[in-house]
């Protein structure tokens, strides 16, 4: 499946890890590939944040998200 501008969606993607890691250490874990584009090829800058995991409670991931938008407020200035 063709995705013309991955690259670009994936430039972002680095931003926020980088300033989520200066802002938050540990907050996330390392950006992962996949040959698939889950509609990425839509617009730029599309990215998929999956929040929580299987041990994770909602209330930890409501509170992760107050942290992830502080990074993409950061981010996008």
């Amino acid at each position: 499946m063709e995705h013309p501008d991955w690259l670009n969606n994936f430039k972002l993607a680095i931003k926020i890890q980088e300033k989520a890691n200066e802002m938050y250490p540990g907050l996330f874990k390392p950006i992962i590939l996949r040959n698939s584009r889950y509609n990425q090829h839509v617009t730029t800058g599309a990215c998929i944040i999956e929040v929580g995991a299987t041990g994770n409670t909602l209330e930890q991931c409501i509170v992760s998200m107050k942290y992830l938008s502080k990074v993409i407020l950061e981010v996008m200035k």
